[in-house]
């Protein structure tokens, strides 16, 4: 029971139509729906709103359907009008008011669109009072998990699927219901760009500032060609040896932090060296508990080992693997090609666009694999 009809039991009155105080806001179109893409509050934060923009935004473009995104004050990489929380409700109403639909969790903002009858695809993350008008068939809820996809967050509006906002949204605006394929995991780095090298040779590189340029010496340890790249670019590196103390010094100003990967027997003053040139450094690992326990004791004066999420897979257990495919948000240079992932250079399996590619499982995971699994989109052909 939602708010007016548990005050209407309770009091014997029945409320009377609202009124909403409305303030123009130009806009340079007339067809858009509105996404409230961003919160405060953490349980209203959906966090795979990418996806639904991505699945959705060519669908309406070809109806010349525009999209606003009600936000916080983060803006994400599309080229939509974003509403900020210093714009007036007021104004907001206004928006929703001449809206073809809106889709999100805020509950002020569903009150308004029912008040106006304007569409809305509702994602319910809040059970303990249902202080909303929209009807249910307008509703995606979020209090059970689905089948074969991984929740990131402790939040229950992230048990929703992103292909099921994509397609009521669609449906709600266009009467018909689109195929995607299912989301099954998206790793915690995916949303990062970067760009990693393998140093088997010297590349000219043009990067942007979305991207980071990571030099891989842990996959390659090839100090001249190393010497050679930082003088071309600006980059980050990731190394499980100590490098050569000249060539940190001579390209220091491009050196952007270097990545100590703790190994067993790792070497330790390598650390106090670069704390010594002025170069910054995080330590990372990938060790077991017990190992790892073995090496601490050397960097007991330095920063806190930072642990590299290694990812079980768990969650492709029962599905079809042959309809398993993973996207990819880093790009891996090799030898003058482009590859998805450290496994796809390996076995020169190159993509040349690598963000559009859809990259099949490799036979068996090892624990390269698992560890770069963090970097991944994970999605399925399969009917769920």
């Amino acid at each position: 029971m939602n708010l007016l009809k548990s005050f209407q039991s309770t009091t014997g009155l029945k409320p009377g139509k609202g009124y909403i105080y409305e303030r123009i806001y130009p806009l340079p179109f007339d067809n858009y729906i509105i996404l409230d893409t961003q919160s405060a509050d953490p349980n209203k934060t959906y966090s795979f709103w990418f996806r639904v923009i991505e699945l959705i935004e060519p669908i309406l473009a070809k109806e010349n359907i525009n999209i606003i995104h009600f936000i916080e004050d983060k803006k994400y990489y599309f080229n939509h009008i974003y509403i900020d929380s210093s714009v007036h409700l007021s104004h907001k109403a206004y928006l929703i008011k001449k809206a073809k639909l809106l889709c999100g969790p805020s509950k002020i903002y569903s009150l308004i669109a029912s008040e106006y009858n304007t569409k809305q695809c509702y994602l319910k993350y809040d059970y303990y009072l249902d202080n909303t008008l929209v009807e249910d068939d307008c509703v995606i809820h979020s209090n059970y998990k689905r089948k074969n996809f991984v929740n990131p967050t402790g939040a229950p509006i992230n048990n929703i699927r992103p292909e099921e906002i994509a397609k009521k949204i669609i449906k709600m605006l266009l009467n018909y219901e689109p195929e995607f394929d299912n989301t099954i995991s998206i790793g915690r780095v995916y949303a990062t760009q970067s760009i990693e090298i393998i140093p088997d040779n010297v590349f000219d590189i043009k990067s942007d500032a979305k991207n980071d340029v990571v030099i891989r010496m842990d996959y390659l340890f090839a100090e001249d060609n190393l010497d050679k790249q930082l003088q071309v670019l600006p980059a980050f590196i990731v190394t499980n040896k100590p490098i050569n103390k000249n060539i940190l010094i001579r390209n220091r100003k491009n050196i952007k932090k270097i990545y100590f990967k703790i190994e067993k027997n790792s070497q330790a003053d390598f650390v106090s060296e670069l704390a010594e040139i002025g170069i910054d450094c995080d330590l990372i690992t990938s060790l077991s508990a017990e190992d790892l326990n073995k090496e601490k004791i050397k960097y007991l004066d330095f920063k806190k080992i930072n642990k590299l999420n290694t990812l079980d897979l768990s969650f492709l257990e029962g599905l079809d693997k042959s309809k398993v495919y993973y996207k990819a948000n880093k790009i891996v240079v090799k030898s003058g090609k482009t590859f998805c992932s450290r496994w796809n250079a390996k076995v020169s399996l190159n993509h040349p666009s690598v963000r559009e590619a859809e990259c099949a499982l490799p036979p068996y995971f090892d624990d390269e694999f698992k560890e770069e699994a963090d970097y991944f989109y994970f999605l399925t052909k399969e009917k769920l």
